[in-house]
């Protein structure tokens, strides 16, 4: 592939997203706003942390620089105590906001999931600071790719449990598990139980992920998938949330069903 088409495949063009913003947006508009930003990259300001590139500026050309292993959403609070998720739709945008950040570009889709693990935000905000913003509630905006907080918790707590309610809920929701670089590529990471049996630990949302993870390692970093992916790819036992609920799942009765 040569440089022009290697540019043209992965240039963030958002043009007709900018055009409808900077309108008085009609009910027939909203639907084509939100048909828009569903396929949308936009760029997401970001803290990778204070030691994120340690020893880069004493690097040589040749050496392998380890860049960071997790990142945290750059939000907004309003003054009623909200707290927004900042996107903008180009780096004009960011520059006409003042917005000098780390940035990294992503998928809407991928925001979606990793925004549905948390009740930490309440907006979208969609090139702030500028003449042509855009907010919407989360609610709003998760509704778009039909993720919403599923209530699996609430099914896991049931003193009758039902295992068909459980493995159809399941396997329409997302699931946080923790990962790590590897030099064949990325690797989920397992723990044991009191019989040194390996696990595959599943978390609901990010406060259960730092539970077991937070003082383990700075390489392990959080990542959501699709739980049917996760059922797919394992190749032990599954457990969501070992410091809550601690729900064991069999693998092989769940790729059974």
């Amino acid at each position: 592939m040569d440089q022009a088409n290697l540019d043209e495949g992965t240039a963030v063009d958002n043009s007709r997203l900018e055009e409808l913003i900077r309108q008085d947006i009609t009910p027939q508009m909203q639907r084509e706003v939100f048909e828009i930003l569903k396929e949308s990259r936009l760029f997401l300001p970001v803290d990778f942390g204070a030691d994120a590139f340690n020893g880069i500026e004493n690097s040589k050309p040749g050496d392998v620089i380890e860049g960071p292993s997790g990142f945290g959403i750059q939000f907004l609070t309003d003054d009623k105590g909200n707290k927004a998720v900042p996107l903008f739709t180009s780096e004009e945008m960011m520059a006409k906001a003042g917005a000098h950040t780390s940035v990294m570009v992503i998928y809407m889709r991928d925001l979606a999931g990793m925004l549905c693990q948390s009740d930490r935000y309440s907006i979208i905000a969609i090139n702030p600071f500028t003449e042509f913003d855009l907010n919407m509630p989360i609610e709003a905006f998760l509704a778009q790719f039909d993720i919403r907080p599923d209530g699996l918790r609430e099914i896991m707590a049931k003193e009758d449990l039902d295992g068909d309610e459980l493995v159809e809920k399941l396997m329409s929701s997302q699931m946080i598990v923790g990962c790590v670089d590897a030099d064949d590529g990325t690797s989920f990471v397992l723990i044991w139980d009191n019989d040194k049996k390996p696990h595959l630990p599943l978390f609901t949302d990010i406060d259960e992920f730092k539970k077991i993870f937070e003082n383990y390692s700075g390489d392990v970093y959080p990542q959501a998938f699709d739980f049917a992916d996760l059922v797919d790819a394992a190749k032990d036992d599954l457990v969501i949330n070992p410091a809550s609920e601690s729900l064991v799942l069999d693998l092989e009765t769940i790729k059974g069903q």
